[in-house]
């Protein structure tokens, strides 16, 4: 094998979000300065037998700017392809015309799977529906390693149940808010740098980005610590305290987040009769000084998938719900008011739920009593995938402690709103699946310590991502969930079918209902 961690780079990007069984959202184009539009592009969607069900051309009038206000031509596509079929695998070409050669030529290329009209039955032949969950990637010294263990496991896995069908990034894709480079004064090379980290962030996960749907929602990284209350000891935000920089800051990571990401707000995702995921951007739209955790329609319509769930359900959030008090940033638990009215509206119906997440630099499953119903709450955190470097590994780096012990904390309970919609309810102990043979859970990433490191000082989280597989049963009894831990760094090498695939931490099953 040539390089253990090839990295597919391109300067342009091809990848989709926003799949359904019918249809899907793909972007193309490039975050790299001073590129130039091509006057003739197309894309292509072939389906499994290379055969092309669809084109879609692009004139150089039509290419858009992720961030307007930036000098460099950086330039994208945003379209929908639909009339597709459910369940089916197809591949997206990105094309340019070369008129020196007349010839159309691939810059980009994705595979895309549809969505299924039903979950697969959990047989021991049938492929489960898939989902990779990860976040929080800094690029510096990942060299490829997530690309490469994504890579493996998606294009040849050894189980080809382990395959993701999509990928859910829950924040801090890219870190905005890292280098003293941010105490500049001028909005014009605020911007320009915001533009750039997400060119060099799109680069190290490009491997991802191409393999099956992508998505995302932002955390405070996408924003600065903390959002939207920056932390006023952190030296990388001083210059947020002048008002045109902070303007132009804010301004140019929306941009990044609507025009590159595609990030939804509230957006769900149903499997009628079967499963139901529910996207909420629980980030972007809060009220400073911790007042309303997102717009009231936004929310509004979180409640209602919440209360009107007739199956087993998913919140995919920037924040873990089961959390007590952090007193070095706001999580959802501090929003007390709407946080109570969450857990009442997931807990009114009887049915499961699980939440994935991300932010918090540790991975692991846990479980919960969720209301007075009976239902159970898990909740599946995946963070990092690839960790910060050097001085700011010393103030990101996290482990698995353990906590909390009960849920819901009690601040819940004693907030007016808790006192009126969980009035009902009582702490419950938290199941974090102890091994008796060793400190920690069965069922979490472990952690290492580099004291002698200086790239990684101290201790820190393996970096890793995680897949959650969903089947239903033949009875209609319910559905089954399998969760696995991926290592990015741990990996076997495989020399004579060539590939490199990430070592398996730890499998979860538990049926849901």
């Amino acid at each position: 094998m040539v390089n253990r961690y090839y990295q597919g780079l391109s300067e342009f990007h091809c990848y989709a979000t926003r799949v359904t069984t019918g249809s899907m959202r793909l972007w193309v184009g490039t975050l790299e300065r001073d590129m130039h539009k091509p006057a003739k592009a197309r894309v292509r969607l072939c389906d499994g037998s290379g055969r092309q069900v669809r084109v879609r051309p692009i004139r150089h009038a039509d290419w858009e700017r992720p961030f307007p206000a930036t000098s460099q031509d950086r330039f994208y596509k945003s379209f929908t392809f639909k009339g597709l079929r459910p369940g089916r695998i197809y591949r997206a070409c990105f094309e340019r015309w070369r008129a020196d050669v007349k010839a159309w030529e691939i810059l980009r290329s994705a595979s895309i799977r549809t969505l299924p009209k039903r979950l697969p039955l959990s047989t021991s032949r049938a492929k489960p529906f898939t989902i990779a969950l990860g976040s929080c990637y800094w690029p510096d010294q990942d060299g490829g390693r997530v690309g490469t263990a994504y890579r493996g496991l998606y294009d040849h896995p050894a189980d080809p149940h382990d395959s993701p069908d999509l990928t859910f990034l829950t924040g801090d894709q890219v870190y905005l808010d890292v280098g003293f480079d941010l105490r500049s004064r001028v909005p014009k090379e605020v911007r320009r740098r915001i533009a750039r980290d997400y060119a060099r962030h799109w680069q190290g996960l490009s491997d991802v980005l191409t393999r099956g749907a992508t998505y995302m929602l932002p955390d405070d990284h996408e924003w600065y610590n903390g959002f939207p209350d920056p932390d006023p000891g952190n030296p990388y935000l001083w210059a947020l305290r002048d008002v045109k920089v902070r303007k132009a800051w804010e301004q140019a990571a929306r941009q990044g987040i609507v025009n590159v990401q595609q990030c939804p707000v509230v957006e769900i995702m149903a499997f009628p009769g079967d499963l139901s995921i529910c996207f909420a951007d629980l980030r972007s739209y809060r009220e400073p000084k911790q007042g309303g955790l997102m717009n009231p329609k936004d929310l509004k319509r979180v409640l209602a998938w919440a209360n009107g769930l007739t199956t087993p359900g998913v919140l995919v959030s920037p924040q873990p719900l089961i959390v007590t008090g952090n007193p070095h940033e706001a999580n959802l638990l501090d929003y007390t008011e709407d946080y109570c009215r969450l857990l009442a509206a997931l807990g009114s119906t009887g049915h499961d739920i699980v939440v994935m997440s991300g932010d918090v630099h540790y991975g692991r499953v846990v479980s919960v009593k969720l209301g007075a119903r009976g239902a159970t709450l898990y909740e599946v955190v995946s963070s990092p995938l690839s960790n910060l470097t050097y001085l700011n590994a010393w103030f990101a780096t996290n482990r698995n402690r353990l906590t909390p012990k009960q849920f819901p904390d009690p601040r819940a309970f004693s907030h007016p709103r808790g006192k009126q919609t969980l009035s009902d309810w009582k702490p419950r102990t938290v199941n974090h699946y102890l091994n008796k043979t060793r400190d920690g859970s069965r069922y979490a990433i472990g952690h290492k310590t580099s004291w002698r490191q200086w790239v990684y000082p101290g201790t820190r989280t393996r970096e890793h991502f995680l897949t959650i597989a969903f089947s239903r049963y033949g009875d209609g009894s319910g559905i089954r969930m399998t969760v696995k831990g991926w290592l990015v760094r741990d990996v076997d090498l495989d020399e004579r079918r060539k590939r490199i695939l990430p070592q398996r931490a730890f499998r979860f099953s538990r049926k849901l209902t």
